[in-house]
């Protein structure tokens, strides 16, 4: 694998809006989500100044991320059209365009982003795009991507047109010792978000692995807790990763840690009264925000 990508990934992370030394560590826990959470509320309930303040605030305390459901370089284009900052809105396409391997036809079919393509600099950056989605795919490591595709599609293979409990055990325990090692080279969860193993656009293989996480046994989650929590806390695993390893595990009992699971309700959940303070540790919104974030998306996209 070409873990020495590890190194552009960063650059290309940190971008034009952070001028901090590349090995200096910062804590998305504490410092990021919760305001790119709120942000992400203030935006779908279109308050673009306040969603823009949120996330400045978000950018200045550690690199912006490109969280799957929020992308936040593309919100904040947004954003600063919406109110007449165009040239920071121009800065933020290009920051997705060569960072993230964002396509332009996302951008250019973005009706919030509509007034910039009567400037010089949309059709600039139009004949650059391109250039720029290769120049992103050259920081791809094909062969892990294929090789988490392949641990995903084994994964699926024990659990589609029935469980196959023995079979899922022998996948379970290889999957789980070629994560350990992919996790300990990359020191990242391989998601599109850290560029490594590329987004939904490079090529016909699906990037996103979530779904080996819900399938790690309480014995070998014990090994993947502090791992986990620190990579989130270091803005280099999804967020929802730690609350979906615990939770997921929790599904015997049925009474859960962080809420994750949609359809479950107070009851369900163990001192429920103090489950925010949990979530908001580990990288995940408030409860409710989440419930209300999903509302909002439903009702925006019909997702």
């Amino acid at each position: 694998m070409k873990i020495k990508i590890l190194l552009l990934l960063l650059v290309s992370v940190v971008g034009f809006s952070q001028k901090k030394k590349i090995n200096e560590e910062y804590d998305y826990i504490n410092n990021y989500y919760q305001f790119v959470y709120q942000a992400q509320y203030e935006y779908l309930k279109e308050n673009y100044q306040k969603a823009y303040d949120l996330l400045k605030t978000a950018e200045k305390n550690c690199p912006l991320l490109n969280q799957m459901g929020i992308y936040e370089p593309t919100i904040l284009a947004e954003c600063a059209t919406k109110l007449g900052k165009h040239k920071e809105a121009f800065d933020y396409i290009e920051f997705t365009l060569k960072g993230f391997g964002t396509k332009f036809t996302y951008l250019e079919n973005n009706e919030n982003l509509t007034e910039l393509k009567s400037f010089k600099r949309w059709k600039k950056i139009k004949e650059k795009a391109n250039k720029y989605f290769q120049d992103y795919t050259k920081r791809v490591d094909f062969d892990l991507r294929k090789e988490l595709n392949f641990m995903k599609k084994e994964d699926q293979r024990v659990r589609t047109n029935g469980f196959d409990a023995e079979g899922a055990k022998i996948v379970d325990s290889i999957n789980n010792e070629k994560l350990k090692k992919i996790v300990a080279e990359c020191d990242c969860y391989p998601n599109y978000s850290l560029n490594l193993s590329g987004n939904y656009d490079v090529d016909e293989f699906d990037p996103d692995i979530s779904v080996l996480v819900f399938h790690i046994n309480t014995k070998r989650s014990e090994y993947w807790k502090p791992i986990f929590l620190d990579l989130i806390k270091r803005g280099r695993a999804p967020a929802d990763i730690y609350g979906n390893l615990i939770d997921s595990n929790l599904r015997v009992n049925g009474i859960f840690q962080y809420g994750i699971y949609s359809n479950i309700k107070e009851d369900k959940i163990d001192d429920f009264e103090n489950l925010d303070k949990r979530r908001i540790a580990v990288g995940l919104p408030p409860w409710q925000l989440e419930k209300d974030i999903r509302q909002l998306l439903r009702k925006k996209y019909g997702m």
